[in-house]
């Protein structure tokens, strides 16, 4: 190779180097920017009373939205006061665009068991709940003998809510479904306590449905699907 051909190489590669840098930095600029605007929407909407995150998942996500593109969103929010309930929010959205659509995606809602435990009525009367294994586990002493119990209730979700079923009880010992607990006579009573109860969840944004929901170490976790189409809640523009 001769000098001259060795010398335009490096000059090629130097600036190839320049370019990707530039290139590198500007995408994180306009990234971060993007992020900013986003948790700044997401907070005018939900009113968090913690702290809110949002990343873009996408490759060169900061430079697509110079075209109109965001790509793959994922969105939290801590402490979002709703219906008299505090829930922590995540919120992934596939192919976000800066008008606010988007190919659709999923949320989890995740209340503490404090308060699952109050919404339960009388089935969480008096008992602490906890999860295990994705079931829902009830603690604590019921009636005027403060009879000591726990129980397993597994979750299922429909159109308007979910809804806790209680399964098996631990109680004198024994573990017993709870079907059967007629047959013991302490407990006899305990079995009207334990049916199955709904909780309500309305008020969701249009296209966003409630599909499942699972006990984790956090609190209760709702999932949720978005359709495809405006942001939920959307106000303008989503950057």
């Amino acid at each position: 190779m001769t000098p001259n051909r060795r010398r335009t190489m490096r000059v090629l590669a130097a600036a190839a180097v320049a370019l990707a840098t530039v290139t590198c930095a500007t995408d994180l600029l306009v990234e971060h920017r993007t992020e900013e605007r986003v948790a700044a929407q997401v907070v005018r909407r939900l009113k968090p009373h913690g702290p809110v995150h949002a990343s873009l998942g996408t490759p060169l996500a900061g430079l697509r939205t110079l075209g109109g593109e965001v790509g793959d969103v994922e969105v939290s929010a801590a402490d979002v006061h709703r219906q008299h309930t505090v829930v922590d929010v995540t919120v992934r959205l596939k192919g976000v665009t800066t008008d606010g659509d988007s190919a659709g995606g999923s949320a989890t809602a995740t209340v503490g068991y404090d308060q699952v435990a109050r919404r339960l009525g009388a089935l969480g009367d008096g008992l602490t709940a906890a999860g295990q294994d994705g079931d829902l586990v009830l603690g604590g002493t019921v009636g005027r003998l403060g009879l000591p119990v726990t129980v397993r209730a597994g979750l299922s979700t429909g159109s308007g809510g979910f809804t806790v079923t209680p399964t098996t009880v631990d109680v004198l010992g024994r573990s017993v479904a709870v079907t059967d607990l007629d047959a013991l006579p302490a407990a006899s009573g305990l079995r009207d306590r334990l049916k199955p109860r709904t909780v309500a969840v309305t008020g969701l944004p249009r296209g966003v449905a409630l599909t499942s929901a699972h006990a984790t170490e956090r609190g209760l976790a709702l999932d949720f699907s978005i359709a495809a189409g405006p942001a939920p809640g959307r106000a303008g523009k989503a950057t």
